[in-house]
């Protein structure tokens, strides 16, 4: 079944038709269409979900680049991150867990950073702060 973008990830016609007082989908109504089986998409950003991509910042030194993509979010499947370009996915592996860090994202206001901890390790993610109820009923599904 092919994923829906959830309410917190807005295009620009969702941007447009939010000024005009026609409203779209609410977290509430996505927790309820994932409890029925269907499929939502996520936006977001992290460092180290699937690897960190380095980039040169001079003198021989590197940083860790934050990347744009999208989770996956089903019922019965793993949570799946692909990044925008399509260059880079990761499958997280359960048991999640998922807490704010407090940190704020630089230029993205409508975005909370959590720490995600899973089998594997633990992980930056930065969601629509209207997603994050949905991302934490997904992340403690079995």
């Amino acid at each position: 079944m092919t994923a829906r973008r959830s309410a917190g990830t807005e295009t620009g016609l969702d941007v447009l038709l939010r000024w005009t007082w026609i409203r779209r989908r609410t977290p509430a109504q996505d927790i309820e269409d994932f409890k029925k089986g269907q499929p939502l998409q996520v936006v977001g950003f992290t460092k180290t979900i699937g690897g960190a991509a380095m980039v040169s910042v001079g003198r021989g030194k590197s940083i860790a680049r934050l990347r744009s993509g999208y989770m996956r979010l089903a019922v019965g499947e793993e949570p799946v991150w692909s990044d925008r370009r399509g260059s880079r996915s990761a499958t997280l592996k359960r048991p999640i867990g998922i807490g704010p860090t407090g940190e704020k994202v630089p230029m993205a206001r409508k975005f909370e950073r959590y720490e995600v901890v899973t089998a594997e390790g633990t992980y930056d993610l930065a969601i629509p702060k209207r997603d994050a109820e949905l991302v934490r009923y997904a992340f403690g599904q079995s």
